[in-house]
């Protein structure tokens, strides 16, 4: 009996495992690809802020839950460039210090298109433009379009390795641009129809114009018969430094994926659905974003390299960056209500504008009113000199519609940001709407 049982040790202790096995881990994304997914992020850590000349650190908490279906509409270089995505659910609560905040998506924004771009993450609504929340709620969750990457894309043993390519590492980690990485897979074993891979390394890139660095240990489930990554759980350290719009923060995050591959496209994403999606460059009208006042004075549509920064109860305030650089600063505010056809004289609004604390004017370039078409009046005043002692360039709009509504643009730069500036606050002032009626 023992040496029976010594034999089947032995035997056993040499047989091959299911492990020891080579699996192919390789995905095949195609046009059409249907998939429903979950995706719920935890993340805890501190937000580094400066207030009163005095840093502080500030304790920051965020959960977030997506519930999608995504259809592969390209695919270039053996990643998808371009899915559609109906949400079924979008929420995220974010507590900082003691202060709560929530976002969801509306239902009239649940149909989203994501591109995949040597930009970064790309999304809009074809029903109309998004929010600033609304767009970071279905931008800055995890990419599914990158998990093909992860993979070797061959057959592999327990223990191979393989780099992740950089178009997987970028959209992994949501960078606008990435500067460098060393994230590398592992294949470590398969047991039950299933493959378990690991992802480690760090990861340096660029989101806002701020530098991230990410220090990355992920584990991923693939099913060896569908040919599918069907879990995922992706853990960073994410340490961010101060950028133009955004503060200098240290968190832990923590990233839930759940992935089932659908055998038809749901109808939330059937071609009648999706026949209105443009194929091509996306629309300027989509890509914008929209800023609606809570008290209902006014509403803005915006291009999305403008970044609202503040927001009081007279103020929206905005920054512009320019491929990740800070170029100009912009107010926008209710101006006084008038009667209706009436509005605030030029003179009125240049004299205003020339009592703003801090400025001086030196050099007028340029003063101008005129009426469009649809009856608003506009007036625009553009003058260089010195704003608290430094050379500025400022630019001060007024916009007023028939029913006596007004608001106000005031954009501030410095001179050698004029040329990358050009024009771009007629942008806000065209897409600056005040109400209709009184």
């Amino acid at each position: 009996m023992l040496r029976a049982a010594a034999t089947l040790a032995l035997l056993a202790a040499f047989a091959p495992s299911a492990s020891a096995q080579p699996v192919n881990l390789a995905e095949a994304p195609a046009a059409g690809d249907a998939f429903r997914y979950s995706v719920e992020l935890d993340l805890a850590g501190k937000l580094h802020v400066v207030h009163d000349g005095m840093k502080e650190s500030l304790k920051l908490e965020a959960k977030a839950r997506h519930l999608f279906t995504e259809r592969t509409l390209a695919v270039d270089a053996g990643l998808p460039t371009r899915s559609a995505r109906h949400y079924d659910d979008a929420v995220a609560s974010v507590v900082v210090d003691a202060e709560k905040m929530g976002r969801a998506l509306p239902d009239n924004r649940r149909l989203v298109v994501a591109l995949r771009t040597a930009e970064g993450p790309f999304c809009f609504a074809p029903a109309g433009p998004l929010t600033r929340d609304e767009l970071d709620l279905v931008t800055e969750h995890f990419n599914p379009q990158c998990l093909a990457g992860l993979l070797p894309g061959k057959a592999v043993n327990a223990g191979d390795t393989w780099p992740v390519s950089p178009e997987a590492a970028q959209a992994a980690c949501l960078f606008d641009a990435l500067i460098k990485h060393s994230l590398a897979g592992k294949f470590t074993a398969s047991a039950d129809g299933s493959a378990t891979f690991t992802i480690e390394g760090t990861a340096e890139g660029i989101e806002n114009g701020g530098k991230v660095t990410l220090t990355v240990t992920a584990t991923g489930t693939f099913d060896i018969a569908t040919k599918r990554v069907v879990a995922l759980v992706w853990k960073q350290k994410d340490d961010r430094e101060q950028g133009p719009v955004a503060p200098a923060s240290n968190v832990e995050v923590t990233v839930t994926v759940k992935r089932e591959a659908l055998a038809e496209v749901p109808k939330e994403l059937a071609d009648a659905v999706l026949a209105t999606v443009p194929k091509g460059a996306v629309p300027a009208e989509l890509s914008a974003l929209r800023h609606d006042d809570p008290k209902a004075r006014y509403t803005l549509t915006y291009p999305r390299d403008w970044h609202v920064t503040g927001q009081t109860e007279q103020h929206l305030i905005l920054r512009l960056l320019d491929k990740g650089e800070f170029v100009a600063q912009a107010t926008v505010m209710p101006w006084a209500q008038v009667e209706q056809g009436k509005h605030t004289s030029a003179d009125d609004f240049k004299k205003a504008a020339s009592a703003t604390p801090g400025w001086t004017a030196a050099r007028v370039l340029e003063d101008a009113e005129g009426t469009d078409a649809a009856g608003r009046w506009a007036y625009r005043y553009v003058a260089e000199g010195k704003l608290d002692g430094a050379a500025a360039v400022q630019s001060f709009q007024l916009v007023a519609g028939p029913s006596g509504h007004q608001a106000a643009v005031l954009c501030a730069l410095k001179p050698e940001r004029a040329k990358a500036f050009g024009t771009r606050d007629r942008d806000l002032l065209n897409g600056l709407l005040v109400p209709a009626k009184k």
